[in-house]
């Protein structure tokens, strides 16, 4: 699934722990590791020091962060570049370079930090062209045997459903398949929200969404993963954290629909909340599967 790996590092310890799940992830997929740390640019600025020999110096911070084992096994291509845009670089270098999985730390800003500067790793999640990987805190371990993969049932989720099921697979770990239907007075058009009501209507939407999640799931799943699905009310961000926290996951796998401009402001992102509170690592995918990537196994509702 992964051939190319990249992992996007500012060496702070952050990028160190996402190094460590690149590295697991290359090896068991036996993908080639590219390694990127983006420089500012100093183009018409006051520069003390030696402008060019930042470069260097940031090509053996790289190769000092790999062992003789990994130049033996992961073939590593490190790369420094310039730019006052990193998240613009990232997505740019993963476009030409054909790579297949992102792997980066993020800080996790809230309120008015994050408003101001925002998050590289929150722009290349709206921007990639493939799934990213993301690390908010230093991680337990370095492998992912307890998968989460929250689903609104839409193309990007079924994409991030193949992609848990194949990390399982490759860990021998499984994983759980999860919808949050959002509890509200009203229900704005196009949205799947439950209206608060009785307990018996709250208790026939969850045994709705439960069996459609159970069609997901193929007979592989449950006999090989020991997959598992389950619907909860809450708020979709905050129920998929809390989910991820209270049952001891190491990975949440899932869909985003990478919404920028007006309506990423007035919308925000499931996904990008999830990131910024999650207790584990978040693969995020912003596209759809299609028809050639689908798993050919048996159960598939």
């Amino acid at each position: 699934m992964f051939t190319r790996i990249l992992i996007a590092t500012d060496f702070s310890p952050l990028s160190d722990a996402a190094l460590a799940h690149a590295r697991t992830l290359a090896g068991t997929f036996g993908a080639q590791l590219h390694l990127l740390h983006v420089l500012p640019n100093l183009f018409l600025r006051a520069v003390v020091n030696d402008p060019h020999g930042d470069k260097p110096a940031a090509v053996d911070q790289l190769l000092a962060r790999l062992t003789a084992e990994d130049r033996a096994r992961l073939q590593p291509v490190p790369v420094v570049e310039r730019s006052d845009e990193p998240a613009d670089e990232i997505v740019s270098y993963a476009r030409t370079r054909d790579i297949g999985l992102i792997v980066m730390g993020t800080h996790g800003r809230h309120g008015m930090a994050h408003t101001l500067v925002g998050s590289v790793a929150e722009k290349v999640v709206r921007a990639a062209p493939c799934p990213v990987l993301t690390v908010r805190a230093v991680p337990r371990g370095e492998t992912f045997t307890r998968v989460l993969v929250p689903t609104d049932f839409s193309g990007p989720s079924d994409a991030a459903l193949d992609c848990a099921r194949t990390i399982a697979r490759r860990l021998n770990g499984t994983f759980h398949l999860m919808h949050v239907l959002e509890e509200l007075a009203e229900v704005p058009p196009a949205t799947e929200l439950v209206e608060v009501g009785s307990r018996e209507r709250r208790a026939a939407h969850l045994q709705e969404a439960t069996e459609r999640l159970a069609k997901r799931l193929t007979s592989d799943d449950v006999a090989l993963l020991h997959a598992t699905a389950g619907a909860v009310l809450g708020h979709a961000a905050s129920a998929i954290v809390d989910y991820a926290a209270d049952n001891g996951f190491d990975l949440i796998v899932m869909g985003t629909h990478g919404r920028t401009g007006l309506s990423h402001l007035l919308m925000g992102s499931v996904a990008e909340r999830v990131i910024r509170d999650a207790p584990c690592a978040v693969v995020t995918m912003r596209h759809a599967r299609t028809t050639a990537n689908i798993p050919a196994q048996g159960g598939q509702g």
